[in-house]
């Protein structure tokens, strides 16, 4: 807990076998109640090395995507009563000490969506690709064109937020099953009127391309990033 206020933060995970252990671990007690892993269909140790490793596993019996996976992980907080949910990286991206400055701002600020960015001061990117880091500000550029409010890094995955304040959201959408969920979460955040704001936090790419440092295709799962802003400004979707 922070202050009170209990913790549980998701990692949603598709055969991270090798890093989902690490990520876990890293997580610090008790600042954190719940270590929730939603292993979407993994093929691999995934769900073994979790829970090895301490986390609570909700398995997916089939690949159904990082939104869903995400959206199952809120769920369960939400009947839970947990108050205040987070999200991270499953491949070991996100630095979890950092999860303090995310409580900090919720329970001592009054903020209730924090988002992570590594381009705010004291913020840091290590190994990030230089087309990573073009793709990220970039969007983040036409968010804030989009919402009228300045995001510096509108596609980290790094955040936490009031558990409750997306309880009558229409999260149970399909078209949000994939790479669109993250984005939808802020844009309504702001559309609401959530108090929002973001944090330095850390983000780390692993100097061996070979290794992979995102499930990503470029094109397709780009355009799942775009399409919500787009999509919920023109009023096409809710």
């Amino acid at each position: 807990m922070y202050k009170g206020q209990s913790i549980a933060v998701i990692l949603p995970a598709l055969n991270e076998g090798g890093k989902i252990g690490r990520a876990v671990s890293r997580i610090p007690r008790p600042l954190v109640d719940d270590v929730v892993v939603v292993d979407d269909g993994s093929s691999d140790t995934t769900a073994a090395e979790a829970e090895a490793a301490g986390a609570r596993v909700l398995r997916h019996a089939t690949n159904r995507g990082v939104g869903a996976a995400i959206r199952t992980g809120i769920e369960w907080a939400q009947e839970q009563g947990i108050a205040l949910t987070g999200i991270m990286a499953g491949d070991d991206q996100d630095d979890p000490n950092e999860l303090v400055r995310l409580a900090e701002a919720i329970v001592d600020g009054g903020y209730q969506f924090v988002q992570g960015s590594r381009y705010l001061p004291h913020g840091r990117r290590l190994n990030q690709p230089l087309s990573r880091t073009l793709m990220t500000r970039g969007y983040s550029v036409l968010f804030s064109i989009v919402t009228l409010r300045r995001i510096t890094d509108a596609t980290n995955g790094f955040k936490l937020f009031r558990t409750e304040i997306c309880r009558e959201w229409p999260l149970k959408q399909s078209w949000l099953d994939r790479y669109e969920l993250e984005p939808y979460l802020l844009y309504e955040a702001i559309r609401r009127g959530c108090k929002v704001c973001e944090v330095p936090v850390t983000k780390y790419y692993p100097p061996d391309r070979s290794v992979g440092y995102t499930k990503m295709k470029a094109y397709r799962d780009w355009w799942r990033i775009v399409r919500p802003m787009l999509l919920l400004t023109v009023r096409i979707k809710h």
